[in-house]
Parts: structure tokens; C-alpha cells; sequence
């Protein structure tokens, strides 16, 4: 089937599975922002609060800092993707879901749980680290005779290496797409199987979701011009697709199932 048949079919699905449930899915919305947002203030301020204590006394230090301390709050915040699977898992199967089943990755095989995390954040982190220090590097140059003559080939450079970084964490962020459902699914595999088997079961299947990424590019633009209220609708829809997505790879081999 067509990536852009499938992603219609699964579209479809999702806004079924969400009709009359959209109370119970804005309010894990709204949880896991507030947890985010709590999660980078305290990232912010442990940086600050380093600066000040005297810990970073030259700009090396300071520079290592702003990218380390965010680096490691991301993989604990990341571990709440645990959770958010584990509550659209339940909402796809029909099972009861809870605001608080957002916090299973804490509560329920933390350590695997931080595992995967380190895993999908490090991904991240690297195809974006060389971009960044590049920009942060060529920044104390703003507004000199330095910056006016190579501001061209820097720029140049900038935009190759985001493309080749990006193209790379694209293939290997879909390869890994799969792991938190997995966790929640095998739990008797190690972090290091799951990993494998993500892998393996996107072969072939990676063009398809992300043409589901894409197709909700739109919708992310109508929800900034809402000026963020739209995302209470397009977030629960999107990861219910996602959901929907993983359903439906690890479907059985029966021609008259449906997603």
C-alpha cells in the first residue's frame, strides 16, 4: 500500500479512537508540558546557579556546561515518552486511560526506561551538536570586519553540515521510533534488544512514517497561528496516529485485519 494511502487510513483511525475522549487526552497534554516546562527551568536553573557559584570560570567551561546540563535534564524529561506511549497504547486498545500513566516510565523499569532515553536523546544531541557549536563559535564575531568577510562561507558551511545532520537523524531517529512501544510490549527484552528490534522491524517502513510526519506539517502551522491552542487538538492526533502506526507494523498476518 501507498505511504499515502496508509497515512490516510491511519489518520482516519486516529480520529475515531480519539472521538469523545479528547477531555482525557488534552489534560495528559497539558501534564507533560507543565512536566517539560518544569524539567527546563531546572535545567536553566542549575546553569545559573553553576555561573554564579564560580564553577564556570572561563568561557570553555561555560560552553561545555550549556550544552552538558540540558543534554542530561533532556534524557530524564524524555523518559515521560514512556509514559506517553504507554497512555496512547491503552487509549488505541480500548484500555482505560489515566493522566497519570504518563509518569509509567519513572514508576515501572526506570532503568531501562532512562536506557532508551540516553539512546534516542544521544541521537539528538549529536547530529545537532556540531551545527551548534559551529553557530556558537562564528556568534562572537557578530557585527565585525571579521563576520562581513567570511560571513558567506560560514554560511555555506552551516547549511551543508545542518543537511547532512540532519538527513543522518532523520534515518536513525526513524530507526529508533519504535523502542518505548517495544519496552511496553517485550518487557523481558534488554534495552540493547529493543533497540535492535526497532531497527529491524522499521526496515522498509521508515519513507512511510515519515510521510505521517509530514503530513502534519500543516497542521502545526495552523496551531502556531492559534498561537499554541491548536496543539491540545493536533498533539493527541498526531501521537494517536503514531500509535496507530506501531499497531499496525506489528499487526499479525491476517488479510482481513484492519488498522
Amino acid at each position: 500500500m501507498k505511504a499515502s494511502a496508509k497515512t490516510t487510513i491511519l489518520k482516519n483511525k486516529a480520529k475515531t479512537v480519539l472521538a469523545g475522549k479528547y477531555y482525557a487526552v488534552i489534560m495528559a497534554v497539558f501534564f507533560a508540558a507543565m512536566f517539560s516546562l518544569l524539567i527546563n527551568r531546572l535545567a536553566l536553573a542549575l546553569l545559573a546557579s553553576a555561573n554564579s557559584l564560580g564553577f564556570a570560570r572561563s568561557g570553555a567551561v561555560i560552553l561545555v556546561l550549556s550544552y552538558l546540563i540540558p543534554y542530561l535534564f533532556s534524557i530524564v524529561l524524555n523518559v515521560i515518552s514512556v509514559g506517553i506511549c504507554f497512555f496512547y497504547l491503552n487509549l488505541c486498545t480500548g484500555n482505560p486511560i489515566f493522566t497519570f500513566q504518563l509518569l509509567y516510565g519513572f514508576s515501572r523499569d526506570f532503568e531501562k526506561s532512562i536506557k532508551l532515553s540516553a539512546v534516542v536523546t544521544t541521537v539528538s544531541f549529536v547530529c545537532t551538536l556540531p551545527v551548534n557549536i559551529l553557530l556558537d563559535m562564528t556568534s562572537a564575531y557578530y557585527g565585525t570586519y571579521k563576520l562581513a568577510v567570511f560571513a558567506l562561507p560560514v554560511s555555506l558551511v552551516l547549511i551543508v553540515l545542518q543537511i547532512i545532520f540532519l538527513i543522518a537523524y532523520f534515518y536513525v531517529s526513524l530507526s529508533l521510533s519504535q523502542v518505548f512501544y517495544l519496552m511496553l510490549d517485550y518487557p523481558d527484552l534488554s534495552a540493547s534488544d529493543i533497540v535492535k528490534t526497532s531497527m529491524k522491524i522499521m526496515k522498509g517502513k521508515k519513507l512511510q512514517l515519515f510521510y505521517l510526519q509530514l503530513s502534519f506539517l500543516p497542521l502545526y502551522l495552523v496551531a502556531i497561528l492559534s498561537f499554541g491552542v491548536g496543539l491540545l487538538w493536533v498533539l493527541p492526533y498526531r501521537n494517536t496516529a503514531y500509535t496507530l502506526f506501531y499497531l499496525d507494523v506489528m499487526k499479525p498476518t491476517d488479510p482481513t485485519y484492519q488498522p
